[in-house]
């Protein structure tokens, strides 16, 4: 049912008993005039101090939001409200901030169906108070029970988050909407933090959620709950309670009900020492990431390579290096487990398609989603100049190669036992096996060489990304020449 914000207003009356006719009469007058005139004060000082409090609510939230969004510089988001009061209060906050920040706002509302009426209820509410805004909404309706048997292995909860945000950042884009504003407050940051702690998690987990991750923005975040109530009660502005929210059946729930208030009894102000932990998280998380970022640009010759075998290489290192493709704590846990035990080849499997492959002094990345598929070669044909024929003496690239003729005359084929070219530069042939052995490749890359042969004589003329032979060197007298590139497979990261 829709809560209605708390009133400090109160109901009061005076009684005036006026006894004209007797002595007593006057003295009886002029002290309940003396305590109406105190009451009546009373009343005013409470009103004013009422206001006064209203006034310091909306400040605080609202000063809060502006510098958040002004701090991010952007003018368009999409805000997600559930009609709670934190999604309530982020929605109104910045409907109100709008005319002054010149802020475009739109809202998403999301019914998974999983409350019954209550879901709709709180559909139809959001409706409603974005009508009355002005604001334009995108309701959302979904079948998690359908998702849920298309992906064995999640549960609820991550059902609907991974449902809310696919369609966020949709709706984002299509709407050119530069963030999405989510209502995130400082006592869900603090639960964030528990529920990472009891996961095991490392500096990173303990800091809390980001503020601004340059997708998500969180103004609320340094905003209490009871805040929140506040500046709603300020405003005269109503909101929902989702029942879910009154039980202890989520990890969220659970500590928000019973462990922070089972502290408080133990610790008076635990949120408030918890909060200040949280910000000193922040701060130093950030040094502790910085170095991460300066050891990982020494230890990853490109970005799906790390040397492991290296001073300094942590958990800290392994994780971060996996994290992109799906990694998570307790694999590089095992793979730094791994290091100090008999070398043997093993995998790890992430996510989406990627596979960590423990491989001589290196961790590699697999996409088994390209790996084996054909490496891909462009070919373009180039009117010959004195220009040209200087960038071809200066180009250094095993990627690229200048060729007399065009595809036509050539065929990509895998390497072959025995296979030999005659490589530019050097006397006499080397056997392709030998030319790969001195690149030091790691699997990965060996199953993505291939070779450049010469259809008449069946010659080798380019090992793309390692070598080219001194057949078929380009002359400057001629009218045209091909380049040919090679395009490794790029391993695209997660979002």
């Amino acid at each position: 049912m829709a809560t209605a914000p708390r009133s400090n207003q109160r109901k009061e009356s005076s009684v005036f008993n006026v006894k004209p006719h007797h002595d007593d009469g006057v003295a009886l007058l002029l002290m309940n005039d003396q305590k109406s005139v105190g009451m009546h004060g009373s009343c005013v000082r409470q009103h004013n101090d009422s206001m006064m409090n209203d006034k310091k609510a909306i400040k605080r939230v609202e000063g809060q939001v502006a510098e958040a969004l002004e701090t991010s510089g952007i003018k368009s988001i999409l805000v997600a409200v559930s009609g709670g009061a934190d999604s309530v209060a982020l929605l109104c906050a910045c409907s109100r901030l709008a005319p002054r920040l010149a802020l475009r706002v739109e809202a998403a509302n999301c019914n998974f169906h999983l409350r019954g009426a209550e879901s709709d209820r709180d559909s139809s509410f959001t409706a409603d108070l974005c009508l009355r805004l002005g604001i334009r909404l995108h309701k959302l309706d979904y079948d998690v029970d359908a998702y849920l048997s298309e992906h064995p292995g999640i549960s609820t909860e991550m059902a609907c988050r991974e449902l809310r945000y696919a369609d966020f950042f949709r709706i984002a884009q299509e709407r050119d909407l530069e963030r999405i504003a989510v209502a995130h407050n400082s006592d869900d940051d603090i639960e964030t933090m528990l529920l990472n702690m009891l996961r095991g998690s490392g500096c990173r987990g303990l800091r809390g959620m980001e503020p601004d991750n340059g997708k998500v923005i969180r103004p609320l975040l340094g905003i209490s709950r009871h805040e929140i109530e506040d500046y709603l009660k300020a405003i005269g502005q109503h909101f929902i309670t989702d029942s879910s929210n009154l039980t202890s059946d989520y990890r969220r729930n659970f500590i928000r009900r019973e462990v922070l208030p089972m502290l408080e009894t133990r610790w008076s102000g635990a949120r408030k020492s918890l909060a200040r932990t949280l910000s000193i998280m922040k701060e130093e998380a950030e040094i502790i990431e910085d170095y991460y970022r300066r050891q990982l640009s020494v230890l990853t010759p490109d970005p799906t390579t790390l040397l492991v075998y290296t001073e300094g290489v942590s958990k800290g290192t392994i994780l971060r290096f996996i994290e992109p493709f799906g990694g998570n704590p307790s694999i590089a846990d095992d793979i730094f487990e791994s290091l100090d035990k008999e070398f043997c080849e093993r995998r790890w499997m992430l996510s989406d398609g990627y596979e960590a492959l423990l491989e001589r002094d290196r961790l590699i990345i697999i996409d088994s989603r390209i790996s084996g598929r054909e490496p891909a070669i462009s070919w373009e044909k180039i009117k010959m100049s004195p220009e040209v024929m200087e960038k071809i003496k200066n180009n250094r690239s095993h990627n690229v190669i200048y060729l007399p003729n065009d595809e036509s005359s050539y065929e990509l084929r895998r390497p072959q036992t025995g296979d030999r070219m005659a490589p530019l530069g050097m006397k006499g042939t080397r056997l392709v096996s030998d030319i790969i052995s001195d690149a030091r490749l790691d699997r990965r890359q060996k199953q993505d060489i291939r070779v450049l042969v010469r259809k008449t004589d069946k010659k080798i003329i380019w090992v793309p990304t390692l070598k080219r032979s001194r057949h078929d060197l380009v002359l400057p007298e001629a009218d045209f020449i091909y380049k040919a590139e090679i395009n490794p497979h790029p391993l695209t990261l997660n979002s």
